[in-house]
C-alpha cells in the first residue's frame, strides 16, 4: 500500500510545522512522501528556513479566508500525490509512537475512529453544516482522532456530490461559507460511512488503542507547549 503523509500550514504555523516534521522523521516509516502545502503568501516566510528533505513543499492560491481555504486543500489532498491513501496531519499535529500506514489501515479499509453527538453537547458546531452540504445526517463525530487516512478514490465523488447536489464546484462551495461553516473529515467521514460502510474500519474511540498523534491547539503557540512537545520528540 503506497501512502502519503499531507500536511497542510501557513506562515504562522511553521513552528509547529518544524516540530511536526521533526516527529514524522523520528516515528514515520513506510510511507511514499510527504507533501506540504502551504498558501503562496506564506511561501516566502518559509523560504527563510530549513527544511529536511524528505519534505515535498507545494503551493495553492490565497484564500480570504485561509481556514476555509485549508479544508479545501486537503479535500483536493489527491491532486497533490499519486498514492493510494492519503494520511492527514495538521502542523500542530505530532506523531508520538512509531507509525506506519498499515497501522492505520485494516487491510484496504481505512480505520476511522469515531464517537457520539450526544456528549459533545448541542452547541457542537459542525453536524449543520455537514448535514447540509451532505443532505445526509451525520450519526457520529468522525473528527476525533488524527491522523486522517482515506482511500484516493473518496476524494473525486466528494466532489462529483457537490457538483450534482449544489451546481458548484466542491471548492467555490467550501469558500461561499460563513466563518467555521464546513468540516472537511466529517465530511469525507459522514459520506464513506453512508455510501461506503463495508470499506471502512468505524471502531469506537473509547476502545481504541494507543494514539499515534497527539493533536495539540497551534493558538496555544509553541512556547506554552515546550514541555509537553519535547516529551513527545525525546527531547525531555
Amino acid at each position: 500500500m503506497d501512502s502519503a503523509i499531507f500536511i497542510r500550514s501557513y506562515w504562522k504555523d511553521l513552528d509547529w510545522l518544524g516540530h511536526c516534521l521533526e516527529a514524522i522523521r523520528r516515528y514515520a516509516s513506510g510511507f511514499a512522501e510527504v507533501v506540504v502545502v502551504l498558501p503562496r503568501h506564506s511561501m516566502p516566510w518559509a523560504r527563510r528556513r530549513r527544511w529536511p528533505a524528505f519534505a515535498r513543499f507545494e503551493a495553492v492560491e490565497d484564500c480570504a479566508d485561509d481556514y476555509l481555504g485549508q479544508q479545501v486543500s486537503k479535500l483536493y489532498a489527491d491532486r497533490w500525490t499519486d498514492c493510494s491513501t492519503i494520511c492527514h496531519l495538521d502542523s500542530d499535529c505530532l506523531l508520538c509512537r512509531p507509525t506506519r500506514p498499515e497501522d492505520l489501515f485494516d487491510g484496504e479499509r481505512a480505520k476511522i475512529h469515531v464517537r457520539e453527538l450526544a456528549p459533545l453537547g448541542r452547541h457542537y458546531p459542525w453536524r449543520d453544516c455537514t448535514e447540509r452540504f451532505l443532505g445526509l445526517p451525520m450519526p457520529l463525530d468522525f473528527m476525533c482522532r488524527p491522523p486522517f487516512a482515506y482511500p484516493r478514490w473518496l476524494y473525486p465523488e466528494l466532489r462529483v456530490l457537490c457538483r450534482e447536489r449544489h451546481g458548484v464546484e466542491l471548492s467555490d462551495y467550501v469558500l461561499a461559507q460563513p466563518p467555521r461553516g464546513f468540516s472537511e473529515f466529517n465530511a469525507l467521514g459522514t459520506y464513506a460511512w453512508h455510501r461506503h460502510r463495508e470499506r471502512f474500519d468505524f471502531a469506537a474511540l473509547d476502545a481504541a488503542g494507543p494514539e499515534h498523534c497527539r493533536w495539540f491547539w497551534s493558538w496555544d503557540g509553541v512556547d506554552a507547549m515546550r514541555e509537553r512537545i519535547e516529551e513527545v520528540l525525546g527531547h525531555g
